[in-house]
C-alpha cells in the first residue's frame, strides 16, 4: 500500500473512531462478511447496501472490496464470527455501528436487519442498551448528514459529471 493510501486509511480511522493505526488486512474479511449478512436480515442485500459496504472497503485501502462486491451473504452469522479477530473488545462496537449504517444505506433499517445486528451484538457480548444507543447515534448522524447537505446545497446537489 502506498503512503497515500495508508495515510488516507489512518486519517479516516482517526476521524471516525479516534484511533491512530489500522488493523491487519486479514481481519477485515470476517468484518465485511458479518456486515453483509446483517444487511441480508430482510432476505436480500439491496444494491445501495452492497455499494455502501464496497465503498467503505475501497476508502479503507481496498481490503475486502472484491468480497463486498460479490459475497452472497449466505453463511451463518455466528459461524463467521466464531474465533474471528473482529470479536475483540476494540472492534465489536465498530462492527455493530458499521452494520447499522450498511443496513440503513437503502434508507430503511428493517426489523430483520435489526434482529441480525442484535444477534451479532449478543454473540460479541455487547449489551442491548449499548446497541440501542449506537442505533440512535446512526439515526442522529443520518439526520445531521441530511441537514449538512441541505445547508450546503440549498438549490440541490450539483452534478459534478
Amino acid at each position: 500500500m502506498s503512503n497515500l493510501e495508508q495515510d488516507g486509511k489512518i486519517w479516516l480511522l482517526n476521524h471516525f473512531y479516534g484511533v491512530e493505526g489500522a488493523p491487519p488486512d486479514k481481519d477485515y474479511e470476517a468484518f465485511v462478511k458479518a456486515v453483509l449478512i446483517c444487511t441480508k436480515g430482510d432476505e436480500s442485500v439491496e444494491p445501495e447496501e452492497r455499494n455502501w459496504v464496497a465503498g467503505r472497503a475501497a476508502v479503507f485501502g481496498k481490503t475486502g472490496y472484491e468480497l463486498a462486491k460479490t459475497y452472497p451473504a449466505d453463511e451463518d452469522l455466528l459461524d463467521v464470527l466464531a474465533d474471528s479477530p473482529i470479536a475483540n473488545k476494540y472492534s465489536r462496537r465498530i462492527i455493530i455501528y458499521t452494520a447499522i449504517q450498511a443496513c440503513s444505506a437503502d434508507k430503511e433499517y428493517h426489523e430483520g436487519e435489526r434482529a441480525a445486528v442484535h444477534k451479532m451484538a449478543k454473540r460479541l457480548g455487547v449489551e442491548e442498551e449499548v446497541v440501542n444507543q449506537i442505533e440512535q447515534l446512526c439515526i442522529e448522524e443520518a439526520q445531521s448528514r441530511d441537514k449538512r447537505i441541505s445547508l450546503l446545497f440549498p438549490e440541490g446537489i450539483p452534478s459534478l459529471k
